[in-house]
């Protein structure tokens, strides 16, 4: 089991695809339409922090939840970056990699999601975590 986010490869797929649409939103034709160049930047974006605000969640039905937002954002991500090369700010290469990372994504994120909803957990270790949170909390305070 993954101990922090950056272990699971859903994640690392997802920063991949930021970094690609991150290129793409260079492009000074996206940049001037303000419009989408927003709305491609938040839904890549919502894919990353989503994946790792749902790893965070207690219980695994929680996680799953996140990751449905973040399958729905790469989808968004597609239909943006598809959007931007018709309209011709972007030329088709360089939107490629963004696409099939996009599509990567959203399988991952299915693939997970559904394998957390089989195993249904309702700790997935963090309780523990925030236990000694919150005991290493009360330490700094008593030692101020």
């Amino acid at each position: 089991m993954a101990k922090t986010v950056e272990e699971l490869l859903v994640y690392r797929r997802a920063e991949e695809m930021w970094d690609a649409v991150n290129a793409i939103l260079q492009a000074p034709r996206l940049r001037q339409d303000l419009r989408l160049h927003g709305q491609l930047a938040d839904a890549s974006d919502s894919v990353v922090s989503n994946i790792s605000e749902g790893f965070e969640q207690p219980t695994d039905r929680a996680f799953a939840r996140y990751l449905f937002i973040s399958k729905a954002s790469a989808a968004e991500v597609r239909t943006r970056v598809t959007c931007a090369k018709k309209r011709g700010y972007v030329a088709a290469a360089n939107c490629q990699r963004a696409l099939e990372l996009a599509e990567e994504v959203k399988k991952m994120c299915t693939g997970l999601a559904r394998y957390l909803l089989e195993s249904n957990r309702k700790d997935r270790g963090l309780a523990r975590s925030l236990s000694t949170t919150r005991t290493s909390g009360v330490r700094a305070l008593k030692n101020r």
